[in-house]
């Protein structure tokens, strides 16, 4: 199942490397005549607009076309230069000076000049273009959040003087400077989303809200260049004849759009397709196949599922029941029956493979004899508990995972838990208005891979805090960390925040899932990230095709 990165349904799992020995591009006489990709896309990109896009089938295309400043390492352990070649940041963290490539070009050999960053970031904060990244940019860039809370329509005539007062501004063509609203350590990793590349204004202006769906118009400043597109069928790119750095080895990446997962596999064994994902349904056979299994490749995406519970309200207000809850669940015999596999096992907050995991809180690890002792110390008996789990009965995976939390609890703790399934329109509404006492799987997928995208979720003002846990402190931990410059300072705000979290127990976690790949094994020069939407889909220009 594809998503948007904050609608998480994705799998993921730890950082492997694909032909651990190749780590860069087969050159001489180990490349094949035929240097090109054919990737798997599980449905039809709505748009290829940076400003416009999503889902994880659509930046799957856009990172190869479009360089924003700055490019994630494979690791996520910073990010590097790209589109510019340099970067400065004052002493406050409140403003940034990118130094752009003098070589950089669009693929019909404009060069890439600041102003078109200035008027990409201003797009990604338009009212009017109403980004899916929007809250993003526009709560790091001075006046953003200002000017995307203006109204489209009351507000038509001064919304382009707004965007004027943004904290963006071309110095000169190589120069592009961004002012913060206030100390920002993780806005580098938003230079370096797929939504900030460079647009040119001139291109829109001349074809409005059509531009980036037709290859004639959709002029980009990557390594590729798109080059067809087949309605829900492929879309092609080519190396870019005009990109600054080095030339591609791979001469096309073809996106073939296949909806069913039988079918992608079906072109992946005859040899009609280099790269697919492999479905939850598939991972038994897959993995056992003497042939396929030794061609599986898993990366982690940076999501993870758990349980909510309503804290505010008895008998979950009782914080030694939450624990004795989250305990009690096997969650390696979740992952192998909900997930075929395709998951791990989940106990903290921040995902592994990220900054910020912290693999030594244990509060929340399966262990029956530390459930039964909580619920002892809870002062509360079985016999006393009869608790309401509410799911979506339109969705497999929530009816699956209500079934297996029941389970559990009756087994391990001898709590009777009453399911509730409801139509997705009225669970909404109930959890929202806190009519609940227990719901799942919820869950968060990162937008990018920093601690600030994720603690936001449980404070006491957001949306998204469900079970409407309150906690002054983890607000404050929370509230520092997310303009503190010192890193390691920074590190044990959030470190104390997440212990909070696990050992309070507003939510169990249950697992981070994990993506399994095929990749035929002539495709050299695999490094996988949590990032990717594909093995490789970082860097695309360091893949090639080897004699086969």
């Amino acid at each position: 199942m594809t998503l948007s990165r904050r609608l998480v349904c994705a799998f993921a799992a730890l950082l492997v490397l694909v032909g651990a020995c190749d780590t860069g591009v087969t050159t001489g006489p180990k490349l094949a005549k035929d240097q090109v990709l054919r990737v798997l896309l599980e449905d039809q990109p709505a748009s290829l607009d940076p400003g416009q896009t999503q889902y994880t089938y659509e930046t799957a295309v856009l990172r190869a076309v479009s360089e924003p400043l700055m490019r994630p390492t494979p690791d996520l352990g910073g990010v590097v230069a790209a589109a510019a070649q340099s970067y400065e940041v004052n002493g406050a963290g409140t403003a940034y000076v990118f130094h752009l490539r003098a070589t950089g070009r669009y693929w019909d050999g404009t060069p890439v000049k600041a102003q078109d960053f200035v008027y990409a970031w201003q797009r990604l904060v338009d009212p009017r273009l109403a980004a899916p990244d929007e809250t993003l940019f526009a709560g790091a860039v001075l006046n953003g959040e200002k000017v995307s809370l203006m109204d489209p329509q009351r507000d038509k005539a001064s919304i382009d003087g707004a965007l004027g007062t943004l904290g963006l501004k071309a110095i000169d063509d190589f120069t592009f400077q961004v002012q913060l609203a206030r100390p920002d350590p993780a806005f580098l990793w938003l230079a370096a989303m797929p939504a900030a590349g460079p647009i040119r204004k001139d291109v829109v202006t001349q074809n409005g809200d059509k531009w980036a769906t037709s290859p004639a118009t959709f002029v980009t400043n990557g390594p590729f260049k798109v080059t067809e597109m087949v309605q829900n069928d492929h879309i092609s790119v080519e190396r870019n004849p005009d990109y600054w750095g080095p030339k591609p080895a791979l001469t096309r990446i073809d996106f073939a759009i296949v909806h069913d997962g039988a079918a992608a596999l079906s072109k992946y064994k005859s040899g009609d397709l280099d790269v697919v994902t492999v479905q939850p349904a598939q991972a038994a056979s897959v993995s056992q196949d003497s042939t396929l299994g030794h061609q599986v490749v898993k990366t982690p995406n940076l999501t993870v599922f758990w349980l909510v519970f309503r804290v505010n309200s008895p008998p979950l207000d009782n914080v030694r029941l939450r624990q004795a809850i989250a305990q009690a669940i096997d969650r390696n015999a979740f992952v192998d029956q909900i997930f075929q596999g395709e998951a791990m096992a989940a106990t903290t907050f921040i995902p592994k493979g990220m900054h910020g995991y912290a693999s030594t809180l244990a509060t929340q690890r399966f262990d029956v004899a530390q459930a039964r002792a909580s619920l002892a110390a809870s002062g509360l008996s079985s016999k006393q508990l009869s608790l309401t789990y509410s799911y979506d009965q339109t969705s497999d995976f929530a009816k699956a995972t209500a079934k297996f939390v029941h389970d559990q609890l009756k087994i391990n703790l001898g709590i009777e838990v009453n399911l509730q399934g409801l139509d997705a329109n009225t669970l909404a509404s109930r959890v929202e208005a806190g009519e609940f006492q227990i719901t799942g799987a919820r869950g968060w997928t990162a937008d990018y891979p920093d601690p600030s995208d994720w603690y936001d979720i449980f404070l006491t003002t957001s949306s998204n805090d469900l079970p409407f846990w309150q906690s002054q402190q983890y607000d404050n931990f929370v509230s520092v960390a997310r303009t503190d410059v010192q890193p390691s300072r920074r590190d044990q705000e959030y470190l104390q925040a997440q212990s909070m979290l696990v050992n309070e127990a507003p939510v169990a976690f249950l697992a981070q899932t994990v993506s399994w790949y095929l990749v035929q094994p002539y495709v050299r020069g695999v490094v996988t990230s949590p990032l990717d939407e594909w093995p490789g889909a970082l860097q695309p220009s360091q893949l090639s095709i080897s004699p086969h």
